[in-house]
């Protein structure tokens, strides 16, 4: 009786075991190889174990499920694999901008009690597979292999365009074909891939994804934006301030932590500059193009906070960092959420400007503006009139009232669970933030273009 077993062969393979997984195997294949296996239908997607198919009635599967890599049905997000293939052939071609790092893709050739274990030969180094073979991990560099090979066969399968950046940042099509043109998927030396491979259980699939993408630490939003800051156009802007803004500088901007440690004398957090600035990006892209432009626009804003300073010194990096924390207790001018609405702010002021084509040096409006951000309002009490400062929050310890003005704006209503109100809280989203943009310019009497 005749028994159809597979039999895959992987080379220059390295053997490690791990206690109660077993041998754990690292070899290497080439791209075209890959593309080649997951074409075949050698290499397969397990939906349950993976991120599984996109929603629809009969979207059922079980352990038993598999399906090709390619097909449409899958959770892989195919400009997300694009975009690493875009990355991969920008590197090839000698640009160091783009690269992609991950050399890695990961199976598991599925331990089945009706199919023989992986064979390794440890004189040859040779691995032989004879199960079914998934990928437990690593689904969107394998699409994106595949991808490199269709479009290396076929370039008019390249996209019209493909974003490699979340600020939009985009290659086109005639860019990647000319790319593709040094690209053999076959070249043993430069077109391969390690694949590091399990030989366990179906059911350990899980456990296996599991560890790769949840129980990972991954860094810090500020940590990740330091390590890599010219990622985006808002991270190079950030980056210039940075250079540029005594109050920026690297010593008084938090770079490691998404949050500001209750003792420390840092104004903000990177990643606070990040999102700020991240709604103009493809405005900041655009004038990356026009050196001038941007260092103009990069001047105004250290001038802007410059400005702000005057006001509030303990923005100045002479300033320590107990009047900074005192500061925080008593005003929203150094709060985390108040860098959100001051950067729209700011942006929008020197792009009115540049509308008018007037000189932000010579005009003193918002100068002026910032004056009155830093003034007082007035607040109507049962005992008379009061004035505040117009960014005061209320205080215990030193006490003080606060500004009203920005209840129900950045401050939402607190209950309890008899819906009893119990104050009000900070909230930081694009709602509230927006809202005290709008608040901003009110108080601020700056003439903006809609």
């Amino acid at each position: 009786m005749a028994k159809f077993t597979k039999n895959v062969v992987i080379g220059e393979v390295h053997r490690v075991k791990r206690p109660f997984i077993g041998p754990v195997y690292v070899g290497r294949i080439t791209i075209g190889d890959l593309a080649d296996a997951l074409i075949g239908g050698d290499v397969k997607y397990a939906p349950k174990y993976q991120r599984g198919l996109k929603g629809s009635d009969d979207n059922v599967y079980d352990s038993e499920t598999l399906v090709d890599i390619h097909s449409d049905t899958l959770l892989i997000e195919s400009k997300r694999a694009q975009a690493m293939a875009a990355k991969y052939l920008i590197a090839l071609a000698g640009d160091g901008s783009r690269m992609l790092f991950n050399p890695d893709i990961i199976w598991n050739a599925r331990l089945e009690p009706n199919r023989p274990p992986a064979e390794y030969d440890k004189g040859k180094r040779t691995l032989t597979l004879h199960s079914s073979i998934t990928v437990p991990d690593s689904a969107h560099r394998h699409y994106a292999y595949y991808l490199l090979k269709q479009w290396s066969d076929n370039p008019d399968t390249v996209p019209d365009e493909v974003v490699i950046a979340e600020d939009g940042e985009a290659v086109d099509h005639d860019d990647l074909v000319k790319y593709l043109e040094g690209f053999d998927p076959y070249d043993d030396e430069e077109s391969s891939v390690l694949v590091e491979i399990f030989n366990v259980p179906r059911d350990l699939e899980g456990k296996l994804f599991d560890e790769y993408n949840v129980e990972g630490k991954k860094p810090s939003n500020s940590a990740s934006i330091d390590m890599f800051s010219d990622k985006t156009a808002s991270r190079r802007f950030v980056a210039e301030m940075q250079k540029k803004c005594d109050i920026f500088g690297p010593s008084e901007i938090e770079t490691r932590a998404n949050t500001i440690a209750a003792g420390s004398r840092k104004i903000t957090t990177v990643s606070t500059l990040d999102v700020a600035i991240k709604p103009f990006n493809k405005k900041l892209l655009g004038l990356e193009k026009q050196r001038d432009a941007y260092a103009n626009l990069t001047s105004f804003f250290c001038e802007f906070y410059q400005e702000w300073a005057k006001h509030y010194p303990e923005f100045l990096p002479t300033a320590s960092g107990k009047v900074r924390q005192d500061l925080r207790k008593t005003s929203f001018a150094m709060s985390n959420i108040m860098f959100f609405p001051m950067f729209r702010l700011a942006f929008e002021i020197w792009e009115s400007h540049r509308m008018r084509q007037l000189d932000w040096r010579e005009t003193t409006d918002w100068r002026d503006g910032l004056k009155r951000l830093a003034g007082d309002v007035e607040v109507l009490r049962a005992d008379g009139p009061i004035k505040v400062p117009f960014m005061a929050r209320d205080s215990d310890d030193p006490y003080q009232v606060g500004n009203p003005g920005w209840q129900g704006k950045i401050l939402v209503q607190k209950f309890d669970g008899q819906g009893k109100a119990q104050g009000w809280s900070l909230s930081s989203t694009r709602q509230t933030r927006d809202t005290a943009y709008h608040y901003l310019v009110e108080t601020a009497g700056i003439a903006l273009p809609k």
